[in-house]
């Protein structure tokens, strides 16, 4: 079962195309903007512009998974058998397929990443499991402080020691999550049945992300509290 029009049109662009071009656009435009507003360019600004740009994309596809979560079971039983043992094509397939232009903020149109997911843990397309929920919850509470804190760290919207507290706050839910993800995808055996390198691509890039800039951003966030300033993005 496919649950968005996949047919190409002159007005559809492939969905690993719409993720690229929204992360080196939120990205370059967040950098651009702390250059122009402070003058410089700053690493620890632009890795986590970086990575809160990537998270509000996730975060609206979590929204997604909440909203059309029956749609997404469907589409896993559906693919569950034609694709096991061949799960990468299937990734392959989802990022080369076109979405609709004026269709990319329709979370119908996300429900194959979640589905696809599945394949490497049937979690996701279970309202019970510990990573259903625990990122249905990151997706409804990240989603505005990462946009704040995104960006704070250039126009200073608020004393340093207030978006510090923000950022300990958000920084630690988007690591403490994944960890425990981490931890509760092996010990529950999911990575079995698949190749060594299918869960290291799929799975260990995706959630190691989620692990090193957490801390990056935890360390940003101390600093502003201590320092008391924003000198850590200048």
């Amino acid at each position: 079962m496919e649950s968005t029009t996949t047919q190409p049109t002159s007005l559809a662009i492939p969905t690993g195309a719409v993720i690229g071009i929204v992360v080196v656009a939120g990205t370059l435009f967040h950098t651009w903007l702390h250059q122009r507003v402070n003058g410089v360019y700053n690493v620890t600004q632009i890795g986590l512009a970086f990575f809160l740009v990537v998270n509000v994309l996730i975060a609206w596809w979590e929204i997604a998974l909440f909203a059309c979560q029956d749609q997404i079971r469907a589409e896993y039983e559906s693919i569950r058998e034609p694709y096991r043992g061949r799960e990468m094509t299937r990734v392959a397939e989802i990022f080369a397929r076109p979405i609709p232009l004026f269709r990319v903020l329709s979370f119908r149109q996300w429900t194959t990443i979640w589905s696809t997911y599945s394949l490497f843990d049937p979690g996701y397309s279970d309202r019970r499991s510990f990573g259903y929920n625990i990122d249905v919850g990151n997706g409804f509470t990240t989603i505005i402080p990462a946009t704040l804190f995104a960006f704070g760290m250039t126009f200073e919207l608020m004393p340093a020691q207030i978006l510090g507290i923000v950022g300990i706050i958000i920084f630690w839910q988007m690591f403490y999550g994944p960890a425990v993800y981490f931890f509760q995808f092996f010990n529950n055996g999911r990575h079995k049945g698949h190749s060594a390198r299918d869960v290291a691509l799929f799975v260990g890039v995706s959630n190691l992300t989620w692990l090193v800039f957490p801390l990056w951003g935890l360390y940003a966030s101390i600093q502003l509290i201590l320092d008391g300033s924003y000198s850590v993005f200048l």
